[in-house]
């Protein structure tokens, strides 16, 4: 079993067209909103699969599909200790952004992989 990871969470997907992208995911794939997305100062939506939010939409209206530039943004898992994981970055030197959802219900630390894919490692408050 895995100390530090519970799993997948959820794939975050840039778009500029939020009416458009919502209506592909509920319209055709049959995901659901999530009322529960925390009240962040952008636009975006949480799309449910069986009552969990897998697909965070994020607007970005400057944003522009190429290679260079994808449409997918991070990648999160589920943590089991932020603590653990927090020491393990810092013992290989490994650089972190540590935030909190604004309504402080998560606590989030943000790494970039070796090939430059953002993830994002998460857990609940207690």
């Amino acid at each position: 079993m895995n100390k530090i990871l519970d799993s997948l969470d959820h794939i975050t997907i840039i778009t500029k067209d939020l009416k458009k992208t919502t209506n592909f995911y509920t319209n055709i794939l049959d995901m659901k909103i999530d009322k529960n997305r925390p009240p962040f100062n952008f636009d975006g939506v949480w799309l449910s699969l069986n009552n969990r939010p897998v697909v965070h939409i994020v607007v970005n209206n400057n944003h522009n599909i190429s290679n260079d530039k994808p449409t997918l943004d991070h990648i999160a898992f589920k943590a089991y200790d932020i603590e653990l994981i927090k020491n393990k970055l810092n013992k290989h030197k490994i650089k972190y952004l540590e935030k909190m959802t604004p309504d402080n219900k998560i606590i989030q630390l943000f790494i970039t992989d070796p090939n430059g894919i953002k993830l994002e490692l998460s857990r609940p408050i207690k």
